[in-house]
C-alpha cells in the first residue's frame, strides 16, 4: 500500500476536477436558458404585435362601415403607428433591463431591429417551438 497521501491527493484532484466541470457545464446550460429565454420573449412580442395588428385592422374596418372619412382614418393609421413604434422600444429596453450587466456580452441584440435578426437567425428553433406549444 502506498504513501496514505497519494490518495488523498488524487482523491482532492478528483472532487475539484469534478466540481470544475460541473460548473462549466451548469454555466452552458445557464447561457442556454437565457438565450432561450431571450428568443421566447422576442417571439411572444412579435405575436402579441401580430395581434395589435389585427385588432388596428378591424378597428379600421369598423371605423370604414361608420363612414370616417380618409383624414381620420388616415390619424388613426398614424396614431397606431406611433403606439407600435413606441410599444416596441419600450419592450425592447424593458427586456434588456432584466439582464444584468455581466450577461450583457451574451446579448446578441440592442433594439427591435437587431431583435428581429436574431429571431429570424433562430427562426427553426421558434418554429418548432411554437409547433411544441400548440400540440
Amino acid at each position: 500500500m502506498g504513501p496514505w497521501w497519494m490518495y488523498a491527493l488524487v482523491f482532492l484532484f478528483g472532487y475539484f476536477t469534478h466540481k470544475t466541470f460541473y460548473f462549466l457545464r451548469s454555466v452552458k446550460i445557464s447561457i442556454g436558458l437565457i438565450r432561450v429565454s431571450q428568443l421566447v420573449s422576442l417571439g411572444l412580442l412579435t405575436k402579441s404585435i401580430e395581434n395589435l395588428y389585427q385588432s388596428h385592422t378591424l378597428k379600421l374596418r369598423q371605423l370604414r362601415k361608420t363612414g370616417a372619412t380618409d383624414k381620420e382614418l388616415n390619424i388613426v393609421r398614424r396614431s397606431f403607428n406611433d403606439e407600435i413604434k413606441e410599444y416596441k422600444s419600450k419592450a425592447i429596453d424593458e427586456l434588456l433591463k432584466l439582464h444584468p450587466s455581466f450577461y450583457e456580452s451574451i446579448i446578441d441584440f440592442d433594439d427591435w431591429n437587431s431583435g428581429m435578426k436574431y429571431l429570424e437567425n433562430n427562426r427553426e428553433f421558434m418554429i418548432n417551438f411554437f409547433k411544441l406549444g400548440l400540440k
